[in-house]
């Protein structure tokens, strides 16, 4: 079977959690060849993996770069022109608008009108010579508003369009023969994936880590963006995810706090069919050696996803309390979080504890930074099912993690695998710590429960027959069959799915 693997500033430009699962993924189904096509920043070709023999071809594209195709000549380029500007007025419309009348189905055929764009005469010239500005400011004038929103100017309207308008130049690009078509996230990556299916009849798979929508209004919340600016550019991303949801064969997600928004989002659930990640057993053997010191570890990219602020002020709490702890942090620096970087060494040095945080850089696996700490953290505002803390229970390591995405789905509801607490509460997070820190014996308890509960629900190969059966069902256009699972946790209403609400969302 070939299977096209669609990725976004992951696999195989970067390390971290999602590539390792698309490397896992393609490197455990050699009965399968894959091409991976790479949505990148600004065209960034370096690979940071090596790539499985079944890799057949990785192509890059720079979500920032120049055009696929050039606007065709003929007669009737202002024809398709004018299309194009019906189009996005319909596409506006729909995103702008109350949830009544269909919004989902008429963004859907707004899509499928540009696909037909893009087919004729390049979409991204005809998005360069008339874009999305006008019917941005339109559907704004006629929907927002008359619900009460503030005025939107045309910088604003231009900003919107620059930054949604790129992301629909990408239906330029085919993505070649397949049997089946993998999105590894929801947003950019599955509306390619959308417009290959819309041209081909190719079945789509999507899986998601974190879930897209929810990491983007995290990020445009502290982003230095106009509110226009930032309800526009999400009530776009709202309508895609949504008709991804619709049109995509079968959503993958890698844990139920994923399937729940999923839901909410308009699929079917019918559709859905969690698959846990998992991880080998063998290369993740016990660790029974502790450092001398006191050492809270943790590995994963410097990012603002994983609140690093967080983690750095609880452990100014926990030096207060054990004078000689120190804190390691392991992992790479994306170029586009440098300023970040320098924020959090600003933060420790204000918090004085400089000389107790080193700053590790990339480790060779995750393994070395692992078994550098006596205790393993993770405090992120967004995750999926962290590959962090499944390997770090597979070694038998105490954790210390935030109660966000499927993190409680990894432990038990006893907290005996592990240690949960709110996300953003450094206080509770340094307890925690102290805890574990202060105690051998329910540390070293902590971690051989933890070991136990990954072996039984966390192995690769329970999750690569998964996946293979999902592939097998795809080709054949069926859909899965349920496996039992546990019942959903009970969560709170979604305040984002319409106006303001959008953009207040707690972690």
């Amino acid at each position: 079977m070939k299977i096209v693997l669609v990725t976004e500033g992951t696999y195989p430009i970067v390390t971290g959690g999602v590539s390792t699962w698309c490397d896992q993924l393609i490197g455990g189904m050699p009965e399968h060849e894959f091409d991976v096509v790479a949505l990148t920043g600004s065209g960034v070709t370096k690979l940071a993996w090596d790539l499985p023999s079944n890799v057949q071809a990785v192509r890059t594209i720079p979500v920032w770069g120049p055009p696929a195709s050039a606007l065709r000549p003929g007669s009737r380029r202002r024809a398709w022109v004018d299309s194009t500007q019906h189009a996005l007025t319909q596409l506006w419309d729909a995103a702008l608008g109350p949830d009544s009348g269909d919004p989902v189905g008429r963004t859907a055929d707004a899509l499928q009108q540009l696909v037909g764009i893009s087919d004729r005469i390049g979409l991204a010239r005809s998005l360069s010579t008339r874009g999305s500005v006008a019917p941005i400011l339109a559907a704004w004038e006629r929907h927002a508003r008359t619900s009460g929103e503030a005025p939107m100017s045309v910088a604003d309207a231009v900003m919107a369009a620059s930054i949604v308008d790129r992301a629909l130049a990408l239906i330029d690009h085919e993505l070649g023969t397949a049997d089946v078509v993998h999105a590894s996230s929801n947003g950019p990556s599955s509306l390619l994936a959308l417009a290959h299916s819309w041209r081909h009849g190719t079945p789509i798979l999507l899986t998601e880590h974190g879930v897209y929508l929810r990491e983007r209004y995290l990020a445009l919340h502290g982003a230095k963006l106009s509110w226009p600016v930032r309800r526009a550019v999400t009530a776009f991303l709202r309508r895609l995810c949504e008709v991804v949801h619709v049109h995509a064969l079968m959503i993958l997600p890698v844990n139920q706090f994923n399937a729940r928004w999923e839901r909410k989002l308009g699929a079917a659930p019918e559709k859905i069919h969690t698959i846990p990640n998992g991880v080998d057993p063998g290369k993740f053997e016990p660790i029974t050696g502790e450092p001398d010191l006191p050492t809270i570890s943790f590995v994963g990219r410097i990012d603002p996803l994983k609140d690093l602020e967080t983690l750095l002020s609880a452990f100014a709490v926990v030096r207060d309390r054990i004078p000689n702890a120190q804190l390691r942090i392991f992992g790479p620096t994306p170029a586009e979080n440098a300023a970040y970087k320098t924020r959090l060494v600003e933060l420790a040095a204000a918090l004085g504890v400089s000389g107790a945080v080193h700053w590790e850089g990339s480790s060779k696996g995750s393994r070395p930074a692992i078994e550098a700490g006596h205790v393993v953290a993770l405090s992120s505002v967004s995750e999926g099912l962290p590959f962090t803390l499944i390997e770090s229970m597979m070694c038998g390591r105490a954790t210390v993690n935030t109660d966000v995405g499927g993190v409680s789905e990894c432990l038990d509801e006893q907290q005996t695998t592990g240690l949960l607490v709110a996300a953003r509460d450094h206080v509770a997070f340094a307890d925690a710590c102290v805890t574990l820190l202060s105690d051998h014996v329910s540390r070293a308890a902590m971690g051989a429960a933890a070991r136990r509960r990954a072996l039984s629900l966390f192995t690769l190969e329970r999750c690569l027959d998964r996946y293979r059966e999902a592939y097998l069902a795809a080709w054949d256009g069926r859909l899965l069959e349920h496996e039992p699972s546990t019942a959903d946790a009970v969560i709170p209403r979604a305040p984002w799915l319409t106006g303001r609400h959008a953009l207040e969302l707690s972690a």
